[in-house]
């Protein structure tokens, strides 16, 4: 699916002209119907009409037309449909592509909406809106902004005797948890990752004080004595046994959450959307966690966004920008919240109390995602060709994980392919 998403993100930029020439068409007068593209699954997709509703009431004169698929093949879909020229007025962007659809010029700059509405940005994560601007502009509002948090099975804890870390633990008590845990004689692992994500792995190189960029992004540094030493770090506690074997092959979270919800796992990275997953498991204690540190930095907690964002190509731009304003507004986050689509993403200490339950774990998820917001957080290496980096990076973590080669030589051989990603894709 990526090397699809790869494959359609190079004809889009060969079409790009023609969205652009699209643009320049005059908007139509009267009642507008707007395309708005979004994945999810059938509860998510509930959640989303009912916010077109509650909007075609306030604005009787716009329509939506949603436009959904599971995430899996959205962004393919997503980019068959530009390089048709039927771009989506308003869609959402995972950020992992973000950059490309904005080098590609699918996207509308925001930025003189806000002002001239003066939106307040304050309103929104901080680090949403740094994923959402690029060179001064920014193209869309933020969309589920959250922390990937780390996961802890209360319960599996406390069977073992394992006391849980504190908020500032460093990787040296990472691995010293997980090897607390006896595998062999209790059928318990400390810990599972699924490697076929760079935001899983991106943490512990952070941990060890590596990182995969350079701070301007134009140099892959992933090969680096720290990076590599996070990945061998991973590689050795799998080899020894201290994660499931078929946490390389498992393929999608659905398998750690399975795990993790039987005990078999004490510990797993996770979403807001994967929280909300196993609460629904009944009698699952858990808690959602900071990730491990480094020494000098407690700045290892991926707190990622996604985006919303106005089709450079649509015919109704302040149509689609009151709907995006609505959508992603107090009124849409309200609507969010309730019905607990996400942890709050505004900064409205109010809606908090929408949302957390007093009867459901994790206990401390106000407390833990203000203090990644405030003090953990860590925002992706995101750029252009940000996905064909990971589609090389996260082959050369398995083939250090499977014991192929060293995690040193897997990070080293691909430095050629990387480097030329980012020469590519910086032109």
């Amino acid at each position: 699916m990526k090397r699809t998403l790869l494959v359609l993100l190079g004809l889009v930029m060969i079409l790009a002209t023609v969205g652009a020439q699209g643009s320049q068409e005059p908007q139509k007068s009267g009642p507008v119907t707007l395309k708005y593209a979004f994945w999810g699954n059938p509860d998510a997709i509930g959640v989303e009409q009912d916010i077109i509703k509650a909007f075609e009431e306030k604005h009787p004169d716009i329509k939506i037309e949603p436009i959904v698929s599971g995430y899996a093949d959205y962004h393919t879909k997503l980019m068959t449909m530009i390089a048709g020229n039927m771009a989506p007025d308003v869609m959402r962007i995972d950020d992992y592509y973000f950059y490309d659809f904005i080098k590609l010029g699918a996207v509308e700059s925001l930025s003189p909406y806000i002002q001239r509405d003066k939106i307040d940005l304050n309103l929104y994560p901080k680090m949403g809106i740094e994923e959402a601007t690029v060179d001064g502009q920014i193209y869309g509002l933020p969309w589920g902004t959250a922390p990937l948090y780390m996961l802890l099975n209360l319960d599996v804890f406390e069977k073992a005797g394992v006391a849980l870390p504190s908020l500032d633990w460093t990787t040296k008590d990472f691995e010293r948890i997980v090897r607390s845990f006896n595998p062999q004689k209790d059928k318990v692992y400390g810990f599972a990752i699924d490697t076929n994500y760079l935001s899983s792995v991106l943490p512990h190189i952070w941990s060890k004080g590596g990182t995969l960029l350079s701070e301007d992004k134009s140099r892959y540094t992933g090969d680096s004595p720290e990076a590599s030493s996070a990945i061998q770090m991973l590689a050795d506690l799998y080899k020894e046994g201290y994660m499931p074997k078929d946490t390389i092959n498992s393929g999608n979270t659905e398998a750690l959450r399975r795990w993790f919800s039987n005990g078999t796992i004490a510990m797993m990275s996770g979403s807001a959307q994967e929280i909300l997953a196993i609460q629904k498991i009944e009698g699952i204690r858990f808690e959602a966690w900071t990730m491990p540190q480094a020494m000098n930095s407690k700045n290892t907690t991926v707190f990622k966004s996604n985006t919303i964002s106005i089709s450079k190509s649509s015919k109704q731009k302040e149509a689609a920008w009151i709907f995006t304003k609505f959508l992603r507004g107090v009124e849409g986050e309200d609507l969010y919240v309730r019905a607990k689509r996400f942890p709050p993403t505004l900064n409205i200490a109010e809606n908090w109390d929408l949302y957390l339950d007093p009867n459901l774990y994790p206990k401390q998820i106000k407390q833990i995602s203000e203090l990644i917001a405030k003090e953990y957080g860590h925002t992706l290496p995101l750029r252009t060709g940000y996905a064909a980096i990971e589609s090389k990076v996260i082959p050369a973590v398995q083939s250090a994980m499977l014991g192929t080669k060293t995690a040193a030589q897997a990070m080293a051989d691909i430095r050629g392919d990387i480097t030329k990603i980012i020469e590519t894709n910086s032109k």
